[in-house]
Formats: structure tokens, sequence, C-alpha cells
């Protein structure tokens, strides 16, 4: 007999909604209640999975309170993240997180030893890690085609068009700039907690640690001055770069931005990667019109080989092939209902989660303190610290 998983899902924005519909498809996962602050985005959610059983909330606590629930998706600003996942854990639910987990250290240290507690279930849904080229890349790595993995780069931009700054406190509609100044209850949209554009690496570090097996253990990091040049307007920098190093020894370059222009046009995300072994590199495309490479020394090989990388469509499932972002959006929900349900780690469990906030969040701090070298915590069990234990500091 099939096992069915109810989920609620805590925030029903346009990120939740098109999520929502793409859960639908997976048979494992029932959709049973619905919340967010906002009735109108509730409303639009339950209109899109069209069942007059499912619940509505505007309080997730009364949800986890009343709910036939079994786990949750957190869709909320990163900043309620945290608070909103540990909630759902205490009252008993497995939890299903949106990027990225946090903006602090202590909140990372606070849902490590939330879910360590609990014995539940805790997956970050960050999907790039499931991209084709990252699993090629990984058995790359794996069988040593690459030797030892030297150096690794990646860009995050993602150019944002002016009416993602403000939105409507009421309706949580977004306000365009123009609109926001004479606008009566207009209110600050979440790329203003954003302060460093460097903290929104989960796409970056999550697909390239999974690739290396590895974590950060220094970091140091620069930026453009604390105000953009694109919207002068807006008080954060326009690019932040990171360089860290990893416990098995790779040297990480990550550049991460939010105003920039940037093709292939604004309000679409850009990422970027290359991988330089001792035996060998790896790189995906620069634009719509390039195509990744790799390169390999014992080859005979005078210039890089046009590859691609993508989903075998004869052995990947139909809801994945009609997933988001390049069909990788199915994957953090479906691996979560699996580890569920076989009652296995997660795909990316509550360690890999914090292991790809801290380092970004730690790049941040490095360029309030003039670009200081700063060690990254390591937060799995030890010898110095406990399973549930807090460490001493």
């Amino acid at each position: 007999m099939r096992q069915e998983i109810k989920f609620g899902v805590i925030g029903t924005s346009h990120r939740g909604q098109g999520l929502i519909r793409q859960y639908l498809k997976l048979k494992e996962c029932k959709i049973t209640a619905l919340c967010d602050c906002y009735e109108r985005l509730v409303k639009q959610a339950h209109d899109i999975i069209g069942d007059g059983n499912v619940r509505c909330y505007t309080d997730h606590r009364r949800m986890l309170r009343e709910a036939d629930i079994d786990a949750v998706c957190v869709f909320t600003e990163p900043e309620r993240n945290v608070p909103t996942s540990c909630d759902a854990l205490a009252a008993g639910k497995h939890v299903l997180c949106e990027v990225p987990l946090c903006y602090n250290i202590e909140d990372c240290w606070r849902m490590v030893l939330a879910v360590e507690k609990s014995g539940l279930k805790f997956q970050l849904a960050e999907q790039v890690r499931f991209h084709p080229c990252m699993q090629a890349w990984k058995q790359m790595v794996d069988d040593g085609r690459l030797g030892h993995v030297l150096f690794v780069r990646g860009e995050y931009l993602h150019p944002l068009p002016e009416d993602w700054f403000w939105v409507d406190a009421k309706t949580g509609e977004k306000i365009p700039l123009a609109k926001a100044k004479r606008h009566p209850h207009k209110r600050k949209g979440r790329v203003w907690t954003l302060e460093h554009p460097i903290w929104y690496l989960p796409h970056e570090l999550s697909p390239l640690l999974r690739v290396l097996d590895d974590r950060v253990v220094t970091v140091a990091c620069m930026a453009t001055r604390k105000r953009s040049y694109v919207y002068p307007w807006f008080p954060h920098a326009d690019i932040e770069v990171a360089t860290m190093r990893t416990r098995k020894d790779t040297v990480l370059n990550l550049a991460a931005g939010f105003t920039a222009p940037n093709y292939p046009k604004i309000g679409y995300g850009y990422h970027w990667y290359q991988m330089m072994g001792s035996k060998g590199s790896v790189e995906t495309p620069r634009s719509n019109r390039d195509k990744s490479k790799m390169w390999f020394a014992d080859s005979f090989m005078n210039d890089p080989a046009e590859a691609t990388w993508e989903f075998n469509q004869y052995k990947t499932p139909l809801e994945a092939l009609q997933s988001g972002h390049g069909g990788v959006d199915y994957w953090p929900m479906a691996t979560f209902i699996e580890s569920i349900i076989k009652d296995t780690t997660p795909a990316m469990d509550v360690y890999q989660s914090a292991e790809s906030a801290a380092p970004a969040i730690m790049a941040g701090l490095s360029v309030e303190q003039a670009c200081r070298c700063l060690e990254v915590p390591d937060f799995r069990p030890n010898a110095r610290r406990k399973s549930g234990v807090a460490p001493n500091r």
C-alpha cells in the first residue's frame, strides 16, 4: 500500500505557489493545510489546489496545533526560516525548508540543535545540487578523473527589477518603485534584509560542497561600497566576492550580486561554475550560446571539449522533467519524502544546510571586519560536542 505524507505549507507567495503546483504531482505528497500572514496569498494557493478540505491559516502555530499534517514546507523569508522550522519540529513535524537557511550563526546552531533533539527529518530545499552537471562532476571527482580539486569558482548574479524592493503590507503584492513613494501601506521587501549579497550562496556552496564531499573551514571576503551604484537609494553592495578554503584543501572563489545588470535579462538569476583539478577541469556555460566544457591533462587535449549534461528523459520521472529550474525543483521534495518513508538521512540534512549557510554568513562578517580571514564553525557532533548539546564558547 502506498504511503502518503500529509504536508502543511507555510508561506504561499509566488515561490510557494509555484512549488505547490509541482508538489501536487507527487503521488506520496498530500497538501492538507496552508498558511501565510496574507489571506490573499492563502486563498490563491487554496484555489491552485482546488480541494475544499484543505485548511487555511494566517497563524502557523495554530496550523501546527490543529491541522492533520505529518510535515511542513517552510517557504518564508530567510530571517523567519529557523524560528518557524523550530516551531514545527517542536510540534513533532518533519521540515522541508527553503533557501537560504538563515543570516546568522546563532540560527545555524539553533537549527542544528533543534533537529538533533527532535529526532525528526530536516532538509533544505536547495535544488542545484541535483542538476545533471553536478551529478556528473561528483562522479568525476569520486572516480579521481579530475585528480585533487585545487580551485573552484562560482557566481550567482541575479539583477532585480525595481518592483522587487517594496510590497503592500496588507496584501503582500509587489509595489513598483514609482508608486512606492506615495503608497500608504508600503513596506520593504525581503531583499532589504539581505544586507550582504554573499549571504545568498546556497546555490553555489551546496552543489559544490556535495561534489567535493567537503566543508569550508576559513573565509575572507571583499565588496564594493555599502551603497549600490545601480540603485543609489539601495544601501547594500552591488557585488561581494568570497575566497574560502575547505577541510580537504580546495580553494573556492564565489561571487554574488543582486543589482548589477547581467545577461540573459533583468529578473533572472545566472549561475556559473568552474572546477580545476590536478588532472583536469570542468566548466558550465557562460551564456545561452555557450556549452559546458571539460578538459583532461592525460587525454592529449589541446582545447576543452564541449559537453552537455542533461537529465535522461527515459529514466527521469515525468514530474521531474516538468518541474521548475530545468527539472531540479522536483528533487528536494521527492528525496525528502523518500527519507521519511524509508527512515533514512535526508539528501541535504541539517549539517549540510548549516555548512552551506555559515561560510556565507562569515563572509559577510569578513566584509565588516576589513576583509579579515575568519574560521567557520564545525556543526557536526565530535569529541568536544555531543549531539543535542550546545557548543562551549
